[in-house]
């Protein structure tokens, strides 16, 4: 996980009239994905230059910033799934889902993490990514230590962006910047970027991990806001 304590100087757009301090955190960099090394607080690299994608006539339909409804369970991300058309539009949706399913307090179930696995997690990922029953079995603070451990938390889409790093008709790369609500309230000084890495395989979009790449400072810069969001 990566904090950023930056102080940026731009205003939250559900806050009118109010400059803010904006922790900007990037995460999944240590916990879900196991070849970087942890993340530190110091200064944010340069952006990375999305590389050239791929259109097809479905990439004219916005992403759905709630794709599966509002709940953060399986059924939830399944309902993503297999709504999600193989577009890029469709590659947003799915990697919208994997994060809010992904990035919660109390952790997913076990049944949870085991259908999520097996149906919804591409067939490259790694050994530790597969099991992710296991991985939440080591209690980490997926949040990169930004909400206090055992503290109930879950993302946030609404005034959520996203960006399409790269697309191709198999794979893209979707970066999604939402909001965090800590203990049933949407913070004002909290938002969240991840990069999730997506692969079109057996006629849907597959997840195989959670990256950071992107400061959310940066993501809310030049992301796309979604249509709708929860």
């Amino acid at each position: 996980m990566r904090t950023d304590t930056q102080r940026p100087r731009r205003k939250w757009p559900w806050i009118l009239g109010t400059t803010v301090v904006v922790v900007a955190l990037v995460v999944g960099a240590s916990i879900w994905y196991e070849n970087r090394q942890p993340a530190s607080t110091q200064t944010a690299p340069e952006s990375v230059a999305p590389t050239a994608t791929v259109t097809s006539p479905a990439d004219t339909a916005a992403p759905n910033g709630c794709p599966g409804g509002a709940g953060f369970d399986s059924a939830m991300l399944l309902a993503a799934q297999k709504s999600a058309p193989h577009s890029q539009a469709g590659a947003v949706e799915l990697a919208t889902a994997a994060a809010r399913w992904a990035y919660q307090y109390p952790y997913p179930s076990a049944t949870d993490a085991d259908t999520v696995s097996a149906a919804v997690v591409d067939t490259g990922a790694s050994a530790k990514f597969k099991d992710l029953k296991a991985l939440f079995a080591t209690n980490p603070n997926v949040s990169g230590g930004l909400v206090a451990d055992a503290t109930a938390y879950h993302l946030s889409t609404v005034q959520g962006v996203w960006q399409v790093e790269s697309y191709t008709a198999s794979q893209a790369s979707i970066s999604i910047g939402t909001g965090i609500v800590v203990s049933g309230a949407l913070s004002p000084t909290l938002r969240v970027s991840v990069t999730v890495p997506v692969t079109w395989e057996n006629n849907a979009w597959h997840f195989g991990q959670l990256a950071g790449t992107r400061t959310a400072q940066d993501l809310f810069s030049i992301g796309t806001p979604f249509e709708g969001g929860c």
